[in-house]
């Protein structure tokens, strides 16, 4: 085979090639088109009136968050979680998930979340979720 007519070749096999590409990912299947949607909802509280919050501290660290006044039975069970917050409002450290202590009375439970020693003068905030029950 003549030079001239090797490269033909190998261009009509690259050619076959890319057009195959697309018509072998096409018979993959199973992709759907998503719809993008927005709106809003309530989102019933387990906890009207809040938490309480404190710190364990030390050598001017927090290493652990306190929290109490958690209505029971109201978030008795659910998945709390939390994070402290700079004055930029970033993440400077966050805690959880765990679960809300679940007893047999009606007075308001307390749980402490540990979380990684971080200097306590960068947090000057705290958010708090609880997820379900």
């Amino acid at each position: 085979m003549r030079p001239c007519r090797k490269a033909a070749v190998a261009v009509l096999a690259i050619t076959a090639g890319l057009v195959m590409v697309p018509g072998f990912a096409a018979s993959l299947g199973g992709l759907t088109a998503k719809r993008l949607a927005a709106g809003s909802s309530v989102v019933a509280a387990c906890d009207t009136d809040g938490f309480t919050v404190g710190y364990t501290t030390s050598t001017g660290s927090v290493s652990a968050v306190n929290l109490s006044d958690i209505a029971d039975p109201g978030c008795e069970g659910g998945q709390l979680s939390l994070a402290l917050v700079n004055a930029s409002g970033a993440v400077v450290v966050a805690g959880g998930p765990q679960t809300v202590p679940t007893d047999g009375d009606t007075l308001p439970n307390s749980m402490v979340v540990s979380v990684t020693p971080t200097a306590a003068a960068s947090v000057t905030a705290i958010h708090v979720v609880v997820t379900g029950p």
